[in-house]
């Protein structure tokens, strides 16, 4: 290479060392201005919705589910020996009948000549005793003229003299009118008892006898359940007895309802807690509760209350709870709960909850009126993470509107 060439080498050289920093210093500026800008964009917060929470006295729900029971059940029997001569229209089973509706009628033949016997015996006896009474006057008229006729008559005993005027036989004569009276009274109740009626509202679930059956006492008619009383078992967790209580007057300040599926429609009906079952369950050591169903048959009846079926008893607590409502889906991680304190950054709370419903949590602790629970889910929730409220400045969401790297490149400063 000859000596006039090095020159120019040596220069072209220095010029591109010279643009080589050049746009080194400018895609270092340049890349720190991105940076700085998406810098900004972290530094924004977490986008989230709050909801303010006020704390004040709450009802309580406690929901539990059950099974309609009878309240009463019994097989129902004839007091008396016949043939069937009678039988109630209705009578099959699911037959719903009325208290004091006859059921079936026996045979009447021999409890009628029963009957009258005992009338006749009652006449007959009510005569005798009309007549004896006549023969005691007709005896103490007799005595008073002996006495007047007779000079000197010595005074009868008492024992004398009430042989003479017949008491005895007065005695026995009334005795005899009261005996022919019970006996005429046992003669209508077996006149009666023919007929077998229903002791109650209730609803035949079997029939045993048809016309023409010879039936006496041991002999079962039908079976049949109760319809004026409902009975619902449920269970419920022993925490539950603080809200419910366990006493006859604690009961009586308790709002109860029933639930059932019955149709295509959901038919409520009004009950109260009857008693508290003296034992748990052997499987989930859950108390046992009884309820009384009012009109378990309803209105109208084609939507009754049935034995055996699947109900959802919802009781209001005797007392109020102070506390703050909170949905179940805004506590995190069993009894978190994140809070947007004043600065807008990250407040992560445990809260305490003495009662939860199916959809709610109650919160005596850990939150207070006025205080903004965060509805959104956060991804990595960390104590002091800023925040942005949506809705509290539109501003700062268009100016963070960027993608992640910023906007695109201009020509450089």
């Amino acid at each position: 290479m000859s000596s006039k060439a090095r020159p120019y080498i040596v220069q072209a050289f220095v010029a591109i060392v010279v643009v080589a920093i050049g746009f080194f210093i400018a895609s270092t500026f340049y890349g720190d201005k991105q940076t700085a800008k998406r810098g900004a964009r972290t530094d924004s917060g977490v986008l989230v919705e709050v909801v303010g929470v006020e704390s004040k006295p709450h009802t309580l729900t406690i929901e539990a589910t059950g099974i309609v029971e009878a309240a009463r059940t019994m097989n129902l029997k004839s007091e008396a020996s016949g043939r069937i001569t009678e039988i109630n229209k209705a009578f099959y089973p699911g037959a719903r009948l009325k208290k004091g509706e006859i059921v079936a009628r026996i045979s009447t033949d021999d409890y009628k000549l029963k009957l009258m016997q005992a009338q006749i015996a009652l006449s007959q006896s009510e005569i005798a005793l009309v007549q004896e009474q006549a023969k005691g006057r007709a005896a103490q008229a007799e005595l008073k003229a002996m006495q007047k006729s007779i000079l000197n008559a010595k005074e009868l005993t008492v024992e004398q003299e009430s042989l003479v005027l017949r008491a005895p036989q007065l005695q026995e004569a009334m005795a005899n009118v009261e005996k022919a009276k019970i006996n005429l009274q046992q003669a209508q109740l077996d006149f009666d008892r023919s007929a077998v009626k229903m002791p109650y509202d209730g609803v035949l679930t079997a029939t045993n006898v048809s016309i023409g059956d010879y039936v006496n006492g041991a002999a079962t008619l039908a079976t049949m359940t109760a319809t004026d009383e409902i009975w619902v078992k449920i269970s419920l967790q022993p925490s539950m007895l603080r809200w419910i209580g366990a006493t006859v007057e604690d009961y009586s300040k308790l709002d109860v309802r029933v639930q059932y599926e019955i149709g295509g429609k959901t038919i409520e009906r009004k009950a109260r807690i009857l008693s508290m079952l003296g034992e748990v369950e052997s499987l989930g050591r859950m108390v046992q509760y009884i309820l009384d169903v009012d009109d378990p048959l309803g209105d109208p009846v084609a939507y009754p209350l049935l034995v055996g079926a699947f109900v959802r008893a919802k009781i209001s607590s005797r007392e109020p709870l102070e506390s703050i409502e909170l949905p179940r889906s805004y506590v995190r991680e069993g009894n978190l709960v994140y809070v947007a304190d004043g600065n807008n950054q990250l407040d992560i709370r445990n809260i305490t909850t003495p009662f939860k419903s199916n959809e709610y949590v109650y919160v005596t602790e850990g939150l207070a009126t006025g205080d903004r629970v965060v509805t959104t889910l956060i991804s990595s929730p960390v104590t002091g993470r800023k925040l942005r409220i949506k809705g509290e400045s539109k501003k700062v969401e268009v100016q963070n509107s960027d993608t992640e790297f910023g906007p695109p490149p201009g020509p450089p400063d």
